[in-house]
């Protein structure tokens, strides 16, 4: 489900989101589950993800008017994972307490950093103390599988140690760690370009990340996934199945979705999403297009790729070139189910994915 309002658009994002108006928060609301009432099949459904933009910037009733609408059109396994991005300033214990009550089952906050002055310079709408105690709420109101979204890359982000370990302590029980990518039109690419910020280099950034890794470990958050970590059996099921190629359906504005070996997606724009939602581009994908998708994504997950999925498209590493290279010099491995790149080499995952699909 993708949620596009937020209360202001921060520095470094070019996602379709932005500030409307609460009649048009509702006339989306309407066409989503308009949108929803659309699909007629019986898939089985094992995960919803509430993305955003900032979906718990709507009311608590706005969402239980989505999910209901889910729970009408198709069959939501017993264990289902629902996970609803939240900004900390935006979530009280008493909505916090509602989303429980509606099934939502995982909480991932966007804290992006725990030092003030960073989070002012990337505008970010709150602060450390409102960040703590959101996520001190999420335990209060019984969640238990709580994410943090991390962002690194930025010279005035320190004290990691000390942040991890206060993050573990209030509960939280995965990490997603991402290194900034400035990108091109946004306020903060704009800045960086005037030398306004002041971001890592290279070195300073791997530096950090190995520091990171570290710190990662000693507490307790093992690396399943390039940038994201969690306790033991705290993995975000919504996540694996898109690296693992699975099927998904994508609501709402600008989302995508991948059924019987097309991709199609929304239009990014909200008000033509608003006039006629089924308006949809296809790309139906070729072979090749597939194996190289099953690699790259596979590829960032510390299991990584099925050796029967790869055969399925005439792929055998021991015959290819390119793999038998790279497994001869221990940048990849295979046991008996899977090809992986070993987790000291995920800093070159990209070179070694190209790599592999030449």
């Amino acid at each position: 489900m993708h949620i596009p309002f937020c209360e202001s658009k921060c520095k470094y994002c070019n996602f379709v989101s932005g500030n409307f108006s609460r009649d048009i928060q509702e006339k989306y609301i309407d066409t989503l589950i308009k949108e929803i009432n659309s699909y007629k099949i019986q898939n089985n459904v094992s995960t919803i993800f509430f993305g955003g933009g900032t979906p718990s910037i709507l009311t608590a009733e706005d969402i239980e008017k989505i999910i209901l609408a889910i729970k009408n059109n198709f069959k939501i396994s017993k264990n289902v994972e629902i996970t609803i991005e939240c900004n900390p300033n935006s979530v009280s214990l008493e909505k916090l307490k509602k989303y429980k009550k509606l099934g939502i089952n995982r909480i991932s906050f966007g804290v992006q950093s725990l030092n003030d002055s960073v989070l002012k310079l990337i505008g970010r709408v709150h602060n450390k103390k409102q960040a703590l105690q959101a996520i001190k709420n999420a335990r209060l109101a019984g969640f238990k599988n709580i994410n943090v979204d991390l962002l690194l890359g930025i010279k005035e982000n320190k004290n990691i140690f000390q942040d991890i370990c206060l993050l573990k302590k209030l509960g939280v029980t995965h990490i997603s760690a991402y290194m900034l990518i400035l990108e091109k039109g946004t306020p903060l690419f704009n800045q960086a370009k005037q030398n306004k910020v002041k971001l890592m280099s290279d070195d300073e950034s791997v530096e950090e990340y190995e520091n990171y890794l570290k710190v990662l470990k000693q507490n307790g958050f093992n690396r399943y996934e390039i940038s994201n970590f969690c306790l033991k059996g705290y993995q975000c099921q919504h996540n694996i199945n898109y690296w693992e190629c699975g099927e998904y359906i994508g609501f709402g504005v600008s989302a995508h979705s991948y059924m019987n070996g097309v991709r199609y997606s929304n239009t990014e724009n909200i008000n033509d999403y608003l006039k006629d939602f089924n308006k949809k581009q296809f790309e139906k994908l070729s072979s090749q297009e597939k194996l190289e998708e099953l690699i790259m994504l596979g590829l960032r997950t510390k299991r990584g790729v099925s050796l029967k999925k790869l055969a399925e498209y005439k792929y055998e590493p021991l015959k290819n070139k390119n793999a038998l290279k790279l497994l001869s010099v221990g940048l990849i491995k295979i046991n008996k189910t899977h090809l992986y790149i070993t987790s000291k080499n995920f800093g070159i995952a990209n070179q070694i994915i190209l790599k592999l699909v030449e």
